[in-house]
């Protein structure tokens, strides 16, 4: 069995960005396998996020904007299909970021940028196979593969695995094979975008759309957002925060109904197109399973369960594993914190969740509220846990009083009577 010091068990986002900051740090010479199941040769995801000043992808970024338009739900007042609290119809403006920027980074662009800084180094070796099982012991763990058995003093698990778990020894403890919380998420944050383009010049490079809550929310939340790289190719994507899928031909419906009443573009040509998941759940997520694994990525909790928020949350987290990794020899640094979430924060995303999942008010007008009554930088600082609790309560004062009493209430409430496990 080979061993290594480090095994990234998965090659995307998460597994690729960790391999990267290894690399540019003096673990450099340390022995890494990365496991994927097969490699990665096409544009399958895109990511858009805020960051303030330069950022370690800053070179391959396929677009980036100081200012975004925001456009809450239409002000005629609320509708018949949406939950209680028309509040904030009518309100767009372009917000000014200053000081971040609003990004937006191709998949096949971050992976083939990784890859190439990568192959320059000798002792960083590419696996492709699926993944059969992760164990840990007391002093290393192990990835079994279709391909074999690997060893690692450290295992960092960014994958999902659905399939049954069978043990065949007493030296390791075995993972459970879905790293996702044991209850199911209360919510699902999917999405569906394409990459079009046009014959004629319709949109603007200096204009993308961030938000838009416009479209016809059917009791949900459901938003647009538009990232133009050029003034005849744009990608446009339809996002949702619901407890279900939807059939797959509503997606398309929805997406060129926005193209033809919201932005007047009958004719265009679909050059890519992304589908995603992101489980929106406030249930715990254990990113330290076993004493020589490491969960990361959507796997290890960096999702912010109340929006669905990842890359840079997953970038800060990796910084900082491999930052330890060199100080102090593990992942953690002795004493400190392990969850990827402070607590408070974790409180506060579970009465957005109780709000959004008992239809307490329109999600639409609670985005529009923060954005109206906040300056973009404060919110994002909020987002990104920055904030001190005084700023925090600035930033949620802006949101509807009444429903979020009653949410923070009935979290408390389940706090002293625990809701009862999946299967029980």
């Amino acid at each position: 069995m080979q061993h290594y010091d480090y095994i990234l068990a998965g090659g995307g986002m998460a597994g690729l960005s960790l391999a990267y900051y290894l690399n540019q740090s003096e673990l450099r010479t340390k022995r890494i396998l990365i496991i994927d199941r097969e490699p990665k040769l096409k544009n399958d995801r895109t990511w858009a996020f805020w960051e303030e000043g330069p950022g370690p992808f800053d070179a391959i970024l396929h677009q980036n904007w100081g200012k975004v338009w925001f456009y809450g739900p239409r002000g005629d007042g609320p509708r018949k299909d949406g939950p209680p609290g028309g509040g904030t119809t009518g309100f767009s403006q372009q917000l000014d970021l200053t000081p971040y920027r609003y990004k937006l980074l191709r998949g096949l662009d971050f992976y083939q940028f990784v890859h190439a800084a990568l192959a320059l180094n000798s002792t960083i070796e590419f696996l492709y196979s699926p993944i059969l099982r992760i164990g840990s012991g007391d002093e290393e763990a192990f990835v079994e593969t279709e391909a074999g058995r690997f060893s690692a003093d450290w295992v960092f698990d960014s994958t999902f695995r659905l399939d049954a778990m069978k043990p065949f020894g007493s030296d390791f403890k075995y993972l459970p094979t879905n790293p996702l919380p044991t209850g199911p998420p209360q919510l699902l944050q999917h999405f569906k975008g394409w990459l079009v383009r046009t014959k004629a010049p319709v949109f603007d490079p200096a204009a993308p759309v961030m938000m838009d809550f416009r479209v016809e929310q059917h009791g949900e939340c459901r938003f647009m957002y538009v990232l133009p790289g050029s003034t005849t190719e744009a990608l446009v994507e339809f996002t949702l925060f619901t407890p279900a899928l939807l059939p797959p031909d509503v997606y398309d419906s929805e997406l060129k109904n926005y193209l033809r009443d919201f932005l007047n573009i009958s004719e265009f040509e679909v050059l890519e197109s992304e589908f995603g998941i992101i489980p929106m759940s406030d249930e715990p997520t254990h990113e330290h399973p076993a004493p020589r694994v490491v969960r990361i990525g959507t796997a290890g909790g960096t999702t912010r369960p109340s929006t669905g928020y990842t890359f840079s949350r997953t970038q800060r987290r990796l910084q900082a594993i491999a930052g330890n990794l060199l100080r102090f020899g593990q992942p953690f640094a002795p004493g400190g914190r392990i969850s990827p979430i402070p607590t408070r924060f974790l409180v506060y995303d579970r009465i957005f969740l109780n709000v959004f999942l008992k239809h307490r008010h329109a999600a639409a007008d609670v985005f529009t509220r923060l954005y109206a009554h906040n300056r973009p930088a404060a919110l994002f600082r909020f987002l990104d846990e920055q904030t001190s609790f005084s700023e925090e309560l600035r930033v949620m004062w802006a949101a509807p009083k009444l429903p979020f009493v009653r949410a923070a209430l009935d979290v408390l409430w389940q706090k002293i009577v625990p809701r009862p496990k999946t299967g029980q």
